[in-house]
């Protein structure tokens, strides 16, 4: 299981990292056209796709899979009458070497630990700090005695049509206005002359940033961080992220107004960010004033009154491609488990989980779909008796990457006979369990310990178990 994590967390950080780079790339020339609100929530389509390691399943029934699809192709053997599969393990490969060490280090589980542990403390450092921050404010907030303030904010609160109760509150030794909390959620602002004018539209930003869910945004964000602290592209990813919240919020203050007003905001801004250099202490990321290029940069764009395309189309697109990409379409077996389809893209251990899965379910056309044509001779013993067992449960699925298991396999076992190579080969031990109708002991006791052995024809073609053998 954590192996499959850590490979699935692998995975979602290289396709989120080729959109980041697609996304930094494509806004130098072609997201210029759009608006800067495009160009903040196309960003949302990669923070689910890195939070989502794993595929969404939707479930139908086989039949009406089956009427979609055809029946992966098989690795083509020479099937060999003369032998059943145990007999072909035990004259092929020697039965010392199908034996896998339970005490072997798993490397995936030490990179699963180290991962989970700085995964931890990436998170409580950052809500410790959110912690000590708040507070830290909590002792220098107190309400407002201006009524000209008060009816202003509750105007705005009408006109932006803000049902949630948000307070605004003074705050000593803070120079610019800032929104603090989600479900205790402040607006807290200096204790110095603000013209009404200017602290209206500070306000109306900062209302904005409530209206438009841009708290959470940040948390999803921070949820991303925290499982890809590995990737460094990550990190870029919340500074444009952070740099375009200001850039859409301005945006969105200022939809429909007119050249006056933009540059009496633009003055604001200005203003604020006078009195934040003189101030103790400094809220620089919470308004958005973390260099004067952004600053340049913002003040460009809301004086800027140039059309440019809202780019719902697009969005649209990008965001239904980015949800059929989670989605794992299953098929129902008899006893309605749900196992994936085999394809190309199905993992070695996946393809012996569905070989299970199909046994428990007694599904005879459901298993020839995990096995090679020689596994499906009538020749062929499975092992199993499914009149004395109510079931077998898997207890761990572990890859053996020592080379004597593979150079068995070639050398003296069925890879002598399909001429498998190394590359096209996979050995793993898979430890199970048999449920017993009738408390029975089987041959081989109630725990069982096997290894699968699992080839493909190519890169295009599905893994398919060609052997196995008890360790």
């Amino acid at each position: 299981m954590m192996e499959i994590f850590i490979k699935n967390l692998l995975r979602a950080s290289l396709v989120g990292s080729i959109c980041i780079i697609l996304i930094m790339v494509f806004r130098k020339n072609l997201f210029k056209k759009y608006t800067s609100s495009f160009n903040y929530y196309i960003w949302l389509v990669v923070i689910f796709k890195m939070i989502m390691p794993f595929k969404i399943s939707i479930n139908i029934p086989e039949k009406i899979y089956n009427s979609f699809h055809s029946q992966p192709n098989s690795i083509k053997t020479i099937v060999n009458d003369s032998f059943s599969i145990n007999q072909s393990i035990e004259t092929k490969n020697n039965i010392n070497n199908l034996y896998v060490d339970n005490n072997t280090i798993n490397y995936f589980t030490i990179i699963f630990y180290i991962w989970l542990t700085i995964s931890i403390l990436f998170l409580i450092y950052h809500i410790i700090s959110y912690l000590n921050y708040n507070s830290k404010i909590k002792n220098l907030i107190y309400d407002i005695p201006n009524n000209e303030i008060k009816n202003m904010y509750s105007m705005l609160l009408f006109e932006m049509n803000i049902k949630k109760k948000i307070s605004l509150k003074f705050c000593k030794e803070i120079s610019t206005p800032f929104g603090i909390g989600i479900f205790n959620a402040h607006i807290l602002i200096p204790d110095v002359s603000y013209d009404i004018q200017e602290l209206e539209y500070i306000l109306r930003h900062e209302l904005m940033h409530y209206k438009r869910f841009d708290m959470v945004y940040k948390i999803l964000l921070l949820i991303t961080v925290t499982l890809h602290w590995f990737n460094p592209l990550v990190y870029i990813m919340y500074k444009k992220i952070n740099n375009d919240c200001e850039f859409s919020c301005d945006e969105a203050v200022l939809k429909n107004s007119s050249i006056e007003e933009r540059k009496l905001y633009a003055l604001t801004l200005i203003n604020s960010l006078r009195l934040n250099n003189n101030n103790v202490m400094k809220q620089n990321l919470i308004m958005g004033f973390n260099s004067k290029n952004i600053l340049k940069k913002r003040l460009e764009s809301m004086l800027n009154l140039k059309a440019r395309k809202k780019g719902l189309f697009v969005g649209i697109l990008v965001v239904v491609v980015s949800i059929i990409s989670l989605i794992r379409i299953n098929a129902i077996v008899k006893n309605g488990s749900l196992i994936t389809p085999n394809t190309p893209s199905l993992q070695p251990n996946q393809v012996i989980e569905n070989h299970f899965k199909y046994i428990n379910a007694d599904n005879k056309e459901g298993l020839f779909t995990t096995v090679t044509d020689w596994q499906k001779a009538p020749n062929v013993d499975w092992g199993f008796n499914k009149h004395k067992y109510k079931y077998i449960e898997i207890n761990s699925i572990s890859e053996d990457v020592r080379p004597s298991q593979k150079e068995g396999y070639i050398k003296y076992g069925r890879g002598e006979i399909n001429g498998t190579t190394e590359e096209n080969l996979k050995v793993y031990t898979v430890n199970y369990t048999i449920k017993y109708k009738f408390d029975l002991t089987g041959l081989l006791g109630e725990k069982i310990s096997t290894s699968y052995f699992l080839i493909r024809k190519d890169n295009n073609s599905p893994w398919l178990i060609d052997d196995m053998g008890e360790g």
